[in-house]
Parts: C-alpha cells; sequence; structure tokens
C-alpha cells in the first residue's frame, strides 16, 4: 500500500468518529505528538481506549512509569463511538458463573462485574472529569417470553445478592421509557450512562496529569522481545519495556498473530436525532436512564445532555459505509420502538467495533512473560474496560490472583478465515429468532 493510500484509508475510517454525536461534541483534543524517538519506560500500553487508558492510570497511581501508543487518538475505535451506557455485570449471570468457575471464584467474578460502574463513578469524581454522568440506573427491556425470563433471571440472581435491581412491570414502561414496545423488563441501579469520548479524554487527562506519556498516530507495528526487553516498534521510534499490554479489542490486528483470531468484532450503528420537542423528552426516558432490550439482535438507546435521542443497533452489513442505507435496520426498529420520533430528524450516524467472545466473558491473557492483553468486552466496554484495566495493571504489579478471571492461553474462533460470513449467518439467525420467539 502506497503512503498516499495509507492516508486516505485511515481519513476514511476517522471520518467515522467525526461523523458521530461524540466527536461532535467532546470539545477540543488535548495537543498530544506521536512518538519521535526510542525511549524506555516500565510498562508499554498499545490502545488507547478505555481498558488501555484505565490500565496505565491504575499503574502510574503506583508510580509506574507508563507509555500508551495508539494507531489513531484517545477514544477513537469503540470506546468513544458507543452509545455512553454504564452497564453492570457481563452478560453471563452469577449462577452461570458459579457454574463455570465453581462457587468462590464464580461470585467473586459476578462481584468484580458488578461493581464496574461503581469504578467508573470513582475515576470520574477523583479526577473531576467532565463527561455529562448520569447515576441514573440502566433499564433492560423486553418484548416476549424469551426476554421475560432472561430480566426474571437477572432481578432474581442479583436481588439474592443484596443488589438493588427490580422488575419493571408493563404498566411501569411507557411512563418511565416511552413506548409501548416492551411487556416487561428490569431497572439495575447501579448503572449509568455518559459521553464516552469525554470520559476516554478525562482518563487520558487524568493520565497526563500522573506522568503518563501517550503517544497517538503511532501505530505499532511489532511487539518483540530482546535478550533484555520487550519493544513496541513504530515507524517512527521504539518502547523498550519490561511488560507489554495489549488493548486494542475490537480493533486488534495482525500485529500478535493470533490475538484477532480469539474474537469476532461486529460493526454495530449508532444514529442519534436532533434535540428533542418539550412534548418527546418529557416522554422518553423522562429520568434519563440508559436502556438495552433482550432481542438477540439487541437494540439499546438513551438520551444525551442536550435531550437527542441516541439508537444504536446492528447495521446491514459488515462494511463501515456512513449512509443511511446502511442504518436501515436501526432506524426501523427505532420506528417500532418510538414511532413519534421522525427518522428525519437523524443528524449524526457512525460505527464502531463491538469485541464478542464465544463464551460471552472478557477475556485476560498472558501471552508469554511480561505479555499481557485483556479484550472481549461484549458490548459492555465502559464499565468492564475499565475495571479489565484495574485488574490487568494488578497483575502487571503482581497484586492480582487468579481470583477474577483466570488468565488464560488465546483460544481460536474456529474457521476465522470465514469470519464475516459467519457473522452474517449468525445475525440473519437471530434476526429470525427474534421475530420467532421474543
Amino acid at each position: 500500500m502506497t503512503s498516499a493510500s495509507k492516508n486516505s484509508a485511515w481519513y476514511q475510517s476517522s471520518c467515522h468518529i467525526k461523523t458521530s454525536l461524540w466527536g461532535k461534541t467532546a470539545g477540543d483534543l488535548q495537543k498530544l505528538s506521536p512518538l519521535g524517538q526510542d525511549i524506555s519506560v516500565d510498562v508499554a500500553v498499545v490502545g488507547a481506549g478505555f481498558c488501555g487508558l484505565s490500565t496505565a492510570l491504575h499503574l502510574a497511581e503506583q508510580g509506574v512509569n507508563v507509555a500508551v501508543v495508539d494507531a489513531h487518538e484517545p477514544g477513537w475505535g469503540a470506546s468513544g463511538r458507543n452509545g455512553g451506557q454504564v452497564i453492570p455485570g457481563l452478560k453471563i449471570l452469577p449462577e452461570e458463573m458459579v457454574e463455570r468457575f465453581g462457587s468462590e471464584r464464580g461470585e467473586q467474578i459476578a462481584a468484580t462485574a458488578g461493581a464496574a460502574p461503581g469504578l467508573v463513578f470513582d475515576l470520574i469524581d477523583r479526577y473531576e472529569i467532565d463527561c455529562d454522568l448520569r447515576r441514573s440506573g440502566w433499564f433492560q427491556l423486553a418484548k416476549g417470553t424469551h426476554g421475560r425470563i432472561t430480566t426474571d433471571s437477572h432481578v432474581e440472581q442479583w436481588s439474592k445478592r443484596g443488589v438493588s435491581v427490580r422488575t419493571l412491570h408493563k404498566d411501569e414502561i411507557e411512563p418511565r421509557v416511552g413506548t409501548t414496545a416492551y411487556a416487561s423488563g428490569l431497572i439495575d441501579d447501579r448503572g449509568g450512562n455518559l459521553h464516552p469520548l469525554k470520559y476516554a479524554r478525562g482518563l487520558a487527562a487524568a493520565c497526563l496529569s500522573l506522568g503518563v506519556q501517550i503517544f497517538p498516530k503511532t501505530p505499532a507495528t511489532a511487539v518483540q522481545h530482546n535478550s533484555k526487553h520487550w519493544q513496541v516498534t513504530s515507524e517512527n521510534g521504539t518502547i523498550s519495556a519490561e511488560t507489554v499490554i495489549v488493548c486494542t479489542n475490537g480493533y486488534t490486528g495482525s500485529m500478535l498473530p493470533g490475538l484477532a483470531n480469539s474474537i469476532v468484532p461486529v460493526l454495530t450503528g449508532v444514529v442519534a436525532t436532533e434535540p428533542l420537542s418539550d412534548n418527546l423528552k418529557s416522554k422518553i426516558l423522562p429520568e434519563r436512564q440508559g436502556a438495552a432490550d433482550t432481542q438477540r439482535l439487541l437494540s439499546w438507546f438513551g438520551i444525551d445532555a442536550e435531550d437527542r435521542l441516541l439508537f444504536g443497533s446492528r447495521i446491514n452489513s459488515q462494511k463501515e459505509l456512513i449512509h443511511e442505507d446502511n442504518f436501515g435496520f436501526g432506524l426501523s426498529r427505532m420506528r417500532e420502538i418510538f414511532p413519534e420520533v421522525d427518522t428525519k430528524t437523524v443528524q449524526h450516524l457512525w460505527t464502531g467495533r463491538v469485541a464478542l467472545t464465544l463464551d460471552h466473558v472478557p477475556h485476560i491473557h498472558k501471552l508469554a512473560e511480561g505479555l499481557y492483553s485483556g479484550l472481549g468486552f461484549n458490548g459492555r466496554g465502559v464499565a468492564m474496560g475499565t475495571m479489565f484495566g484495574k485488574i490487568l495493571a494488578a497483575h502487571c504489579m503482581g497484586k492480582q490472583g487468579d481470583d477474577f478471571l483466570p488468565l488464560t492461553k488465546m483460544p481460536k474462533i474456529p474457521f476465522s478465515s470465514f469470519r464475516n460470513q459467519g457473522i452474517t449467518i449468525a445475525l440473519t439467525w437471530k434476526r429470525m429468532m427474534d421475530t420467532l420467539r421474543p
């Protein structure tokens, strides 16, 4: 690929965050320069999203000398493109965690994942991050029997563990959500919502205040170990470090063979309307919770600080095309759920990659001595990416045993060379099942 074509490809990709509501409203990015020389640090972090920045921040709080590199800029990937929902817990409920990992570890995993929003809120408070935070809880909404079983299990299992979560009955949904499209649901008081790009940039500013070096527009081309140190190589310099932590999630490329094949990166799309009318903003999520449904091909939605409706879903293809046709599925869902909202009021469209795992659980890998990765947040990256940063930092410092998720070898997605075709088939099947058994 020529230099010109590389630049063109980067511009096209970068437009996806520039067309987003978050990119338009995050304010100016703090001036940072790419890596321009060889440097040495204690720990090098690859990826400046929630996980990478949280890792760097938690290490810097302990006096560790850290450098972060990113191919673009802090929050450029899924961290700055998501729905901004701070969701408690994993997709897997506590009792399944116990079945998989045993009673003690399973409960620890569930508790740690459930506490992840609290860590986000704590960092925002401690570092005075201005990111339009609302600690208003999180809705999960169900259409039919399949969904009701999911939400009922959620309420039952978390309530047994002393968590403030309760059922939303049908007569509560319209006044609290603003739609008649769902028959039941729940509210989990641990959740909230925020401006994700402001939060990512706030984490970056906190890192800088503690001496972390952040190098944007510095794609890592290789991670290798020489006789003494790990080296993260880029076009304009090399970082030598005792430890390297890779936090690239859905944007993991070929730098480390096999790591990208341990996840399924699925493109999602988000749209944002113009500010709602006074009538609609008093009807749709009047208490400003974030919400997601239980559909296999799920949708999620919320209201931003300027009263715009945000609506996210899968897009029509796995190509990052910023065109209304690629958002047809989501727009039809939005019309179904909120028929009073005219799709002509949509002002922003953007895409981002969600990193899924086959077991629906994030993975922590020890790829070699001194080389770690954390990825696969399954659409819950605001909270879990932040928590994983804390856990990866603890592993790096030798202070974390395997009491959360165990360190694992990299799994490989079967038939990974046919991954895009498999994604298309899976999405089609999910859509069919949502119709037949909602």
